[in-house]
């Protein structure tokens, strides 16, 4: 794994570099690039925490759950009693995390919920309120903000980036998470559930569901599986799926491998036979007659179409 930031801890906001890990504070922010065979790291106290592997594998710990990371994987950790951070393998990792002071988190949280005429008036001011982010790796190409971390990664390794603002980068991340979590809580009211806790608990649920369908769209997946992955009965996986998105987790997977299948043709990369392979069809009949149902035509004839 060839980096510039191989076996070295880059803080962005104090532009220093160390061969042993820092420790991380609640007052401070910091914005770290490391790639290294990190063993694990425990952060007592902790500020809100952003962190997206790139590369590598672990866990995340709390006191009462635990999360396990994988390549090209964000996580989330709200301010809390602390984590851990467990790499078993001690096999290299390659990460950009950012750690936001309490201070300049309760400030951005008075910018995004305060009235104009309050900005104005009193522009400095900082707000307690708390957001719970949802504590489960999330795949960054299917989120704005994980796709924005990615893109910070990249730059990380140009030489632009030693003139780019930590603090603009980081506000910019905070608000692209900020737009996502609204949504989700929008999403979350949908559900039904007494306590909000449940709501975003089965979000939370509900989004690895629909993650692992994205990563294993050429696979067999069935409703049985699907429970098993989420946690959740098939009957409250099909319900509640249905209520978030839209469509019953039959019908999602259908619609994202014809949507794939749209873009391989289009592409013309690959025969009809062979994207049906790829992308799950029992069959190359079934896979044209789902297609033609979906888009008017067949595959064969899509492309001269389009």
């Amino acid at each position: 794994m060839k980096s510039i930031y191989k076996d070295k801890y880059y803080n962005h906001f104090s532009k220093k570099e160390d061969k042993e890990v820092p420790f991380l504070f609640k007052d401070q922010n910091f914005m770290m690039r490391f790639v290294t065979t990190l063993p694990g790291y425990i952060f007592d106290e902790n500020s809100l925490t952003i962190i997206y592997f790139k590369k590598g594998s672990g866990q995340l710990c709390w006191r009462d759950k635990n999360a396990k990371i994988d390549d090209d994987k964000f996580i989330i950790a709200n301010p809390s009693s602390g984590w851990e951070y467990i790499n078993n393998e001690e096999k290299y990792i390659d990460v950009l995390s950012f750690a936001i002071s309490d201070h300049f988190r309760k400030q951005f949280n008075f910018y995004v919920n305060s009235p104009q005429i309050q900005l104005l008036d009193t522009p400095f001011d900082t707000l307690k309120e708390e957001y719970f982010f949802i504590e489960s790796p999330l795949s960054t190409q299917y989120y704005s903000s994980g796709k924005l971390l990615d893109q910070i990664h990249t730059i990380s390794s140009q030489a632009e980036y030693e003139f780019l603002s930590p603090e603009e980068l980081t506000i910019e991340v905070l608000q692209s998470l900020y737009k996502e979590q609204t949504n989700g809580y929008k999403i979350a009211n949908k559900i039904k559930a007494k306590k909000n806790s449940t709501k975003l608990e089965t979000l939370k649920r509900l989004l690895i569901v629909r993650d692992f369908i994205h990563d294993n769209i050429g696979d067999k997946l069935s409703l049985d599986l699907l429970s098993n992955i989420s946690s959740l009965s098939k009957f409250h996986l099909y319900s509640s799926f249905k209520t978030v998105f839209g469509k019953t987790p039959h019908q999602y997977i259908n619609w994202l491998r014809l949507s794939k299948a749209k873009h391989y043709i289009l592409k013309g990369d690959f025969t009809a036979s062979e994207i049906a392979l790829i992308l799950g069809f029992s069959d190359l009949p079934s896979f044209s007659k789902l297609f033609k149902k979906a888009y008017g035509v067949s595959p064969s004839n899509f492309n001269i179409n389009e």
